[in-house]
């Protein structure tokens, strides 16, 4: 028996005469990586967007929890436990790590001022010491360090440990490793694998089918603004998920001309 997280069923997007998405429906687990695939114009970054908030859906129910749940706006989204983690990652570029962590829900002195209470600073650096040991990155980092100061990767692991922090149960990463290193490059998979392992659910948008070999659970391949294929990593081989991508039959291409590299 499945524990499942997020529903889709028959999710359209139209903007004008022109149908985005067109009847998407794929679940996702508690813990599982669910990587969704496609290329250029396939509906991938529509479909997130309509998950996050950005765009209403135009059709069809999203469902959280085995409840139907309507999400009109970013908040709506936060609210139900949906955190999307965008390549720029979003973060405050001036303020520092333990800010970051906590922006918008920063623990405060004086509760009783409401918006003008001040803010708790030295409970903020303790929280914020707490969640960098956590994930594992605290002998890297200092919760007073401003996020400009920090690299691609790091700013990354920021990002999913805010998300982490605040129990989301679906995390959305959109192309979460693109112009980072190498080493860079490997701290975010590691990460995908540590919020995984601690229970939470993702939806990791990426171009690189390797990246998705070593880390998803299953691949939602999209084309023309609908799923062509819901496929068990462990079953299948990256030419299968390429072939399916694109169209065309790579197994047959690489008999024919040898080994793809």
């Amino acid at each position: 028996m499945t524990n499942e997280v997020l529903k889709l069923d028959n999710i359209t997007k139209n903007f004008g005469s022109v149908q985005a998405l067109r009847g998407v429906s794929f679940s996702v687990n508690a813990g599982e990586v669910v990587a969704l695939l496609g290329d250029n114009g396939a509906g991938k970054s529509t479909l997130i967007k309509a998950i996050s908030g950005v765009y209403p859906i135009s059709g069809g129910q999203i469902v959280i929890g085995g409840k139907p749940v309507s999400v009109r706006r970013p908040r709506d989204a936060m609210e139900l436990g949906i955190e999307t983690i965008h390549q720029d990652s979003s973060l405050a570029l001036d303020l520092s790590i333990a800010r970051n962590l906590f922006l918008g829900r920063e623990p405060v002195t004086a509760k009783w001022m409401g918006i003008f209470a001040p803010l708790d600073m030295r409970e903020l650096r303790r929280q914020a010491t707490d969640l960098l040991k956590r994930v594992g990155i605290s002998k890297k980092l200092n919760a007073d360090a401003t996020i400009s100061a920090l690299s691609g990767g790091e700013r990354q692991s920021i990002s999913i440990s805010r998300a982490m922090q605040f129990f989301a149960k679906i995390i959305i990463l959109d192309e979460p490793t693109n112009n980072l290193g190498v080493e860079e490059t490997n701290g975010v998979l590691r990460f995908i694998k540590e919020v995984r392992a601690a229970g939470h659910s993702l939806i990791y948008i990426t171009h690189n089918i390797h990246h998705v070999f070593q880390v998803a659970d299953r691949a939602i391949i999209m084309r023309q603004g609908t799923v062509v294929a819901d496929i068990k990593i462990a079953e299948s081989d990256i030419l299968t998920v390429e072939s399916i991508i694109t169209g065309a039959d790579l197994h047959e291409l690489a008999d024919q001309s040898g080994p793809v590299h």
